[in-house]
């Protein structure tokens, strides 16, 4: 069978996955796939991408079956075991190096809630930071892992199982902690598409019935984990969460700015701590 048979009897995909789903079982770029349609693919081949095709018919992530997703110009790997790394996540990374870019002395980063490692991992890449990246999830630091050895910076980056700071010495202090903890309220969980509340996690994606309450307990123990003159960044879900949180911030001695994506929702809260606040 040659691929432009398969594209031609696919019907329920849309093309761009059905040409990313044949380059990846094939073992090709995608741009040969496209300029190669007359190729003939092996019996075993045509088999496999037969059922990725439908597992994506069936609504499974195109990153899932692929294992990859770009992300801040950066191919990272990615199972069910992790989120999908996010295009609005991208803003948290692009804040934290502006932060990071102002002084270039060695500081103390934190990437609070890493999942497959997309923030940490970047953030070590782009300014040779070391990182520490925490996750209440084993299997979500095995991916972290993997991908801070395809970036090159396993040793720029230190991985910890943790719910939020509790497997830290009392002691620690950071620079800059960056967080993209659960933030869906429950009353929202019905209105995501089909795909995410099928196949990515859910622990990863509830936040409680506000969609606050893990951020809650992470700011709350800020106080004690912030540096003089740190700052905390927080990914959230628009201008409800953003007050919430922002609130929990300033009453705590923060100074609160916050950032809004390509869309125009609030994203991402930027807080700056002084210990004399």
């Amino acid at each position: 069978m040659r691929i432009r048979d398969i594209m031609s009897q696919n019907g329920a995909v849309k093309r761009l996955d059905a040409i990313n789903i044949i380059a990846f079982a094939s073992h090709i770029g995608r741009e040969e796939a496209l300029a190669n349609q007359h190729r003939e693919l092996d019996g075993t081949t045509a088999e496999r991408i037969a059922r990725l095709l439908e597992e994506r018919r069936q609504g499974k992530p195109l990153a899932y079956i692929t294992q990859k997703k770009e992300f801040f110009s950066e191919e990272l790997y990615v199972d069910e075991r992790v989120l999908i790394p996010r295009p609005e996540t991208e803003l948290l990374v692009e804040e934290g190096l502006r932060i990071l870019g102002e002084k270039r002395e060695r500081r103390r980063v934190l990437d609070m809630g890493t999942g497959s490692g997309a923030i940490g991992t970047v953030i070590a890449k782009k300014t040779l930071q070391e990182v520490l990246c925490i996750d209440i999830s084993v299997e979500a630091l095995r991916v972290a892992r993997y991908n801070a050895r395809r970036l090159n910076v396993s040793e720029k980056t230190q991985l910890l199982c943790s719910d939020l700071f509790e497997g830290l010495r009392e002691t620690v202090k950071f620079d800059v902690i960056m967080a993209n903890l659960p933030y869906v309220a429950v009353d929202e969980w019905d209105g995501l598409m089909e795909d995410v509340k099928r196949f990515e996690p859910e622990t990863a994606l509830l936040g409680g019935k506000e969609g606050t309450e893990i951020y809650e307990r992470f700011i709350d123990k800020l106080p004690s984990r912030i540096a003089e003159g740190g700052h905390v960044l927080c990914e959230v879900g628009g201008q409800r969460q953003a007050g919430l949180i922002g609130a929990g911030l300033r009453a705590r001695g923060f100074s609160v700015i916050t950032r809004k994506d390509l869309s125009g929702i609030e994203r991402v809260i930027v807080g700056k701590w002084t210990s004399s606040s």
